[in-house]
């Protein structure tokens, strides 16, 4: 790791091995000690911020923590909780935790900086006398740079409590990251309600399967309502159902694959998959659903929506892309995965 002040002191250790042995430690001294002096004064104070930012996060944290389980009687996480006020305090939670890895990554790498500085200049000047010989040493020993208050080996002691604390840090941010969304994600939710609150309702039936591009507009904008419904708990973003797929033609098995679904929160689940003509099943766990292409069209792209919140008999939804493109103003969704690769057809 490489702060200003070992970069300044580089090419002057490459200078001072240049010049006679009886003059290095004077001159390492007298021109390293001001450089040192400098950077350390402005290095303590940038600490002594971290540290008091570091202080008052925490502080912060903690008393969200106190908060979160006088309110939080049930037995799942925080993020999965289905009192929205719990919710918000966990997403504050999270904030406060990458505020808090920022601010002490910097102070570490800091610290780093000033243990690694300390060090090449102890061994400039240890060098330097060395080269003078003994008695030369011990005539010069006053101008070695004393820092009584300065501890090497307490500073390592802090850096390694720091790196416990970040790994703690992290540990509660992944765990948070398995069900809450990101801001991003958050941000194309929103951007997914407005334009599904344009959109008029189209009536249909949750038990069908294979929707047309109309009903597919509507279901998709159904998920948006959802997923914007601040009393609808989140879910965990870690579990991807697999979807297995089979498809025959004429009595004949043409077509057999496992797709993960990948959810977008909520309990909402979604895959895009190829499909053949014919009659094909979908499974997920224990549930089954039939679908029938038509035999006389070639394989197309479709999507498969998965609605599947605990206790209730899960919602899925089959539809071609091209029909929900088709559509004169279909509800193409800002918080469909990347990978969906879904857009509206221009003109």
């Amino acid at each position: 790791m490489t702060g200003p002040l070992t970069v300044i002191m580089q090419p002057f250790s490459q200078l001072l091995r240049a010049l006679p042995p009886t003059v290095w430690a004077a001159c390492a001294l007298a021109l390293l000690a001001p450089f040192a002096q400098a950077l350390g004064d402005d290095v303590e104070r940038e600490l002594a911020r971290l540290a008091g930012e570091r202080e008052m996060l925490a502080q912060e944290l903690d008393q969200f923590k106190i908060t979160v389980k006088m309110i939080h009687t049930e037995d799942t996480p925080p993020e999965q909780s289905s009192n929205p006020a719990v919710r918000k305090l966990a997403l504050e939670m999270v904030s406060l935790r990458e505020r808090l890895v920022a601010v002490t990554e910097r102070e570490v790498t800091l610290l780093q900086e000033q243990i690694i500085a300390a060090r090449q200049l102890a061994a400039a000047v240890e060098a330097g006398e060395a080269a003078q010989g003994p008695e030369t040493a011990r005539e010069s020993k006053p101008l070695r740079m004393a820092t009584p208050a300065y501890s090497m080996a307490r500073e390592e002691e802090h850096v390694r409590r720091l790196h416990a604390l970040l790994t703690n840090y992290y540990a509660e941010l992944q765990e948070a990251a398995r069900t809450l969304p990101s801001e991003e994600e958050l941000a194309a939710r929103a951007a997914a309600q407005l334009d599904a609150e344009r959109l008029s309702r189209i009536p249909f039936s949750v038990d069908k399967v294979r929707l047309n591009g109309a009903e597919a507009s509507t279901a998709l904008s159904q998920i948006t309502q959802r997923l914007s419904d601040p009393n609808i708990p989140e879910s965990r973003r870690d579990i991807a159902p697999i979807c297995g797929i089979r498809t025959q033609l004429f009595g004949t098995l043409i077509a057999s694959e496992r797709r993960s679904l990948k959810p977008v929160g909520k309990n909402h689940y979604i895959a895009r998959v190829r499909l053949q003509p014919g009659d094909t099943t979908l499974r997920i766990r224990e549930n089954s659903w039939e679908v029938q292409l038509p035999k006389n069209v070639n394989a197309g792209d479709y999507l498969i929506t998965l609605y599947a919140p605990p206790g209730t008999p899960p919602e899925l939804h089959l539809f071609a892309v091209d029909d929900l493109l088709a559509e004169q103003d279909p509800h193409i969704p800002a918080w469909l995965p990347a990978e969906v690769n879904l857009s509206p057809r221009a003109g």
